[in-house]
């Protein structure tokens, strides 16, 4: 098995040992196996050789803290979804108390506090620190149920969502599960509308419209294999995997009405029924109407040439009838990766297996940007690791033009902005580098102004090409830090700072409702996978997308130059060195 087969990153690893640690500690287990645990985890994170190798020729056990029985237990993960003793955790603590762990600031001992008094799930935690029984408990008190219930409200609300990816993977298997059974009448079509199709970067309840069998029909085959299933007069209401959906009937002749009422917001929907009846129809989620006379609407361009509309896209109908952006990017578009990690830092590949992989897609560049000296946590670079991963770009591009490649590798890093706004690096390291992303990986807790401060003037840097994930959020699991996100952008303006589009789909930073503004204000933007292993090269379509949604085009992506040397001369001016 070569490192690229490895089927679990460390950071999966560390992630799921150290989940094992925090729920022994929430049982009250013997402290030394918590701290066992823990410990290969930590051991584990700080580990900054090849990974992949270690993995591969099972030597996890030279890994201090990680003796044979559980080296053994995480080999396994070759053919398992998570360790053993998950599964045995799992079954001791109830899905409502871990859910308690997802609150931000809430440790595992006063999650094991609150579970013994009674609070079980976020629902009741958000209620308990409202009527003042957490202010009550020993080790909480009024201001610390306050930060707590805000966390609360803030994990409760996520938990009724789907981060966009694995509402796709939801949509998958829910449409795999139908599609073997044997059909009613005739094989039922589905066909996703809703946050889904319009590619919100989190969903709520998923709605679909099915044609060619009737409710009556798809009911007796959802019962198969779906916890719940009920009739309306509009479709069938389904819990499947503890989610509802909504399926919605629809006749051939009028699913195109029925796709454009289902897919758009309240907003876009009531503006097309609008349009509709000044001219003398009616568009309902069953077919567009004359009178009593439904007209044929196979597909739905159909309704909007009734309409006298311009066709919008899905995703744009997040907008009342937006004004449709011409030459809207696609993901053929991106011609350059930027913003990816290797193992010199927390990548799970190395260098050459980026640039292969990246190759092998058809991009034109890969721009690296490993992790700097402050984030310690992500094996960052000291200036002299820097030094040495700079000769190891140079060795790479070397063979690159020994075999007349025309594709080029940048050497840049992912630099931390520090508290007061300085990068972590001298101007001398990063005057060697081909380019630099800058970002926040810690201190969110700064007030709003400070922050605004911090963030302003690390993009004055003239070295600071790109700011990356500005406001810091990872979607359902932490909100963004409080930022006056107009005055960094205004600021990204005045500089030439490249706003990153974040397309990892745990981030999608910048918000998409955000880029409007920063594209009337003059800002440039990257959409970058923030890759750390070539799987996450997939991800740069989540990002177009969130483009998209926004009306960005071509012409404003500084990746989409056709070369490395193009992309770089959109970057700042650098100062003579």
């Amino acid at each position: 098995m070569t490192p690229l087969e490895t089927p679990v990153s460390k950071k999966e690893l560390v992630r799921q040992l150290t989940e094992a640690s925090r729920l022994l500690e929430l049982l009250g287990a013997e402290a030394f196996r918590a701290n066992a645990y823990a410990a290969a985890a930590r051991q584990l994170d700080a580990f900054e050789g090849d990974f992949g190798v270690l993995f591969s020729e099972r030597r996890l056990g030279e890994l201090r803290g990680i003796g044979k029985g559980l080296a053994a237990e995480l080999y396994a993960l070759r053919s398992r979804e998570r360790l053993m003793i998950l599964d045995e955790l799992y079954a001791q603590v109830p899905d409502g108390v871990r859910d308690l762990l997802r609150v931000s600031g809430l440790g595992p001992k006063k999650a094991r506090l609150l579970w013994l008094s009674g609070i079980d799930t976020l629902a009741e935690l958000a209620a308990a620190t409202q009527d003042g029984r957490v202010a009550e408990l020993k080790g909480f008190g009024a201001k610390s149920a306050g930060t707590i219930r805000e966390a609360a409200v803030f994990a409760l609300e996520a938990a009724a969502r789907l981060r966009l990816d694995e509402a796709e993977v939801y949509a998958a298997t829910f449409a795999g599960a139908l599609a073997q059974l044997p059909p009613p009448s005739a094989e039922p079509h589905l066909y996703w509308t809703g946050e889904l199709r319009r590619g919100l970067e989190t969903v709520g309840t998923l709605q679909a419209v099915f044609t060619g069998a009737s409710a009556e029909e798809l009911e007796g085959a959802l019962a198969a294999f779906c916890e719940e299933v009920t009739r309306s007069e509009w479709g069938l209401a389904v819990t499947f995997a503890g989610r509802r959906l909504e399926l919605f009937t629809a006749d051939m002749g009028a699913l195109g009405a029925a796709l454009a009422v289902r897919t758009g917001n309240e907003a876009f929907v009531r503006a097309l029924q609008e349009r509709a009846a000044a001219r003398g129809l009616r568009l309902t989620g069953v077919g567009l109407f004359a009178g009593e006379r439904r007209l044929e609407t196979p597909a739905e361009a159909d309704v909007f040439e009734a309409l006298g509309l311009p066709w919008v896209t899905p995703e744009r109908r997040d907008v009342p009838l937006a004004p449709p952006a011409e030459d809207l990017i696609t993901p053929r578009d991106v011609r350059g990766l930027v913003h990816n990690h290797s193992n010199w830092s927390d990548g799970a590949a190395s260098l050459r297996e980026m640039v292969a992989a990246a190759r092998g897609l058809g991009y034109s560049y890969l721009a690296m940007a490993d992790h700097s000296k402050t984030s310690f946590y992500a094996n960052g670079l000291s200036a002299e690791r820097v030094v040495a991963q700079a000769e190891e770009v140079a060795a790479i591009r070397q063979e690159l033009a020994d075999e007349g490649s025309e594709f080029r590798v940048l050497h840049g890093l992912e630099v931390d902005i520090m508290p007061d706004g300085s990068l972590d690096y001298s101007d001398d390291v990063l005057a060697t580098l081909d380019y630099a992303v800058v970002s926040i990986h810690q201190h969110f807790t700064l007030d709003r102004m400070k922050q605004t401060e911090r963030i302003i003037r690390a993009v004055h840097n003239p070295y600071a090409d790109i700011l990356a994930h500005m406001t810091g959020r990872l979607l359902l699991r932490r909100p963004s830090y409080d930022v006056d996100v107009g005055a960094v952008l205004e600021a990204c303006a005045e500089t030439g700072t490249v706003v990153e589009l974040n397309a990892n789909p745990r981030r999608l930073d910048l918000d998409w409702r955000e880029v409007g503004r920063a594209r009337d204000l003059g800002c440039m933007f990257a959409i970058n996978p923030d890759a750390h292993h070539p799987n996450g090269y997939e991800d740069v379509r989540y990002g177009v997308l969130m483009a998209r949604k926004a009306g960005l085009t071509v012409r404003e992506i500084v990746n989409t130059a056709s070369t490395a040397e193009a992309f770089l001369a959109r970057l700042k001016t650098k100062p003579d060195v």
